[in-house]
């Protein structure tokens, strides 16, 4: 396990916030893992990524902060035990500390651990993943020619084309972007989200309506290029299509896919939105689809790629809750003047402006607190010292 970021929140409840996970619950102000039935499920599913989620409370009790230090130690060795696959050096951990005004409402909220997953990668469940945005729907979609005799989830979904209600299908329909380009992550975790877009470009083209389509651009992270090679601004793993057709999209989407998955879960988001700035010039905007659990590798070009001045809305996926949308996503859309996008919320420049200034304050009086509570400590280390 390596270093890993705090972040605050209130009423986060891990049940509902993505699919893919594994709880091992604590109890508040205790070490013990009360559920620990799911260990023996962690070798058959990838692991990518460990919260360990608690009270912050009382705020101002220094004595107290440094006894919860000591407690989520003492539960991060308990879980040790239980689940070593958790503490490989590729898994991703972050703190999550609820803050509350008081002990009683403390105990109502969960604590412990959120393992989020996915399953191991195969042909079988990447089909799977991508069918099962169709299951409950109703509406009649065109085929389009090419769907005809082919057999990839991709063309089946067109083919059996219904959407599916809180689906990247809606966030387009509540929108009235017009002449965008989608950039897509398109590592296999993401199947299921990109694919609700085609359908609903599809479904406009095809009924004497507009898409604000004009193109797509999908990004899987170089390939198979393995990860001490990758580098940034040249990752690779871009495809993009030619015109809007639904034809060409899917064959890019399938040849995409068949390059590779990308390997690491950092993605090089930057790299293709500035390709497809680059080789659309007549886009007013992107739109790029992101996975919430894979970190933007390339961050560091965000300055290059507000020079166009265009803007980039971002429609996050595999996070409901707005105070677990990564950093990196808020810089990309305030930078660039554009918004932020979950299935069934949308937050305008203004507001994304707001909540990052709220995370930078919280983040900054973190470090002040963590500095304070350092320093108490070496004082009482070396009056301890002097007494011996």
């Amino acid at each position: 396990m390596g270093s890993a970021e705090t972040r605050e929140t209130r009423d986060y409840d891990p049940a509902t916030s993505i699919e893919g996970t594994f709880l091992f619950p604590t109890s508040f102000g205790k070490i013990a893992v009360t559920n620990t039935s799911h260990s023996k499920l962690l070798d058959e599913v990838e692991i990518y990524r460990v919260e360990l989620v608690y009270s912050k409370y009382p705020k101002t009790n220094n004595f107290q902060q440094i006894q919860q230090r000591k407690l989520n130690l003492a539960r991060l060795n308990r879980l040790e035990k239980i689940a070593p696959q958790l503490f490989k050096s590729n898994i991703e951990w972050e703190f999550v500390a609820h803050i509350v005004n008081t002990a009683a409402h403390a105990k109502k909220l969960y604590h412990g651990f959120v393992v989020y997953y996915k399953m191991k990668e195969s042909e079988k469940t990447i089909k799977e993943e991508t069918l099962e945005v169709l299951e409950n729907s109703n509406s009649e979609i065109p085929i389009p020619t090419f769907a005809y005799n082919d057999e990839s989830e991709e063309a089946t979904f067109i083919k059996e084309g219904k959407q599916k209600s809180n689906s990247t299908y809606q966030v387009f329909d509540r929108q009235d972007w017009k002449n965008v380009v989608v950039v897509c992550d398109w590592t296999a975790s993401m199947y299921h989200f990109a694919t609700p877009v085609l359908l609903w470009h599809n479904q406009k083209s095809s009924q004497n309506d507009t898409s604000s389509i004009q193109n797509f651009v999908f990004f899987n992270d170089g390939d198979d290029t393995p990860n001490k090679e990758k580098k940034i601004g040249s990752t690779g793993g871009i495809y993009a299509t030619k015109t809007a057709n639904v034809d060409e999209a899917l064959q890019i989407m399938e040849k995409a896919k068949a390059a590779g998955t990308g390997g690491d879960f950092p993605e090089n988001d930057i790299e293709a939105l500035i390709y497809a700035q680059k080789n659309n010039p007549k886009a007013k905007s992107l739109v790029l689809i992101a996975d919430n659990m894979a970190s933007v590798r390339d961050i560091k070009l965000l300055e290059e790629l507000t020079k166009s001045e265009i803007p980039v809305h971002i429609l996050i996926a595999r996070t409901e809750e707005i105070d677990l949308i990564r950093p990196e996503y808020w810089d990309i859309a305030i930078q660039t003047k554009g918004t932020i996008h979950t299935l069934k919320e949308d937050i305008s420049l203004e507001e994304a402006i707001e909540h990052k200034k709220r995370l930078d304050e919280l983040a900054s009086l973190n470090k002040r607190e963590l500095k304070k509570l350092e320093r108490q400590e070496k004082r009482k280390i070396k009056r301890k010292k002097g007494r011996y």
